[in-house]
């Protein structure tokens, strides 16, 4: 719109997966957040977040609520932390 490129056609397929973006920056944002410290030193012991993250994982896979995910999972960090 902004870029003048309104003439250009985006392929059909595409625009398919083009719903998946906003998933996936936030997956890599969570998935970096989880394997690596502030620093960039990825975890050598303390794996509270990792373990935290593997049971929100479940829980939204069985709940499909994410209320419930970010609350579990904020409370199991806060347990192991």
């Amino acid at each position: 719109m902004f870029s003048g490129l309104k003439f250009l056609q985006i392929p059909l397929w595409l625009e398919e997966y083009e719903k998946f973006a906003p998933t996936l920056a936030l997956s890599a944002i969570v998935a970096a957040s989880s394997f690596v410290n502030e620093n960039g030193v990825p975890f050598s012991g303390w794996a509270s977040k990792i373990y935290a993250a593997l049971i929100a994982s479940c829980i939204a896979l069985l709940t499909r609520s994410i209320m419930v995910t970010i609350v579990v999972g904020l409370s199991v960090l806060w347990l192991l932390g």
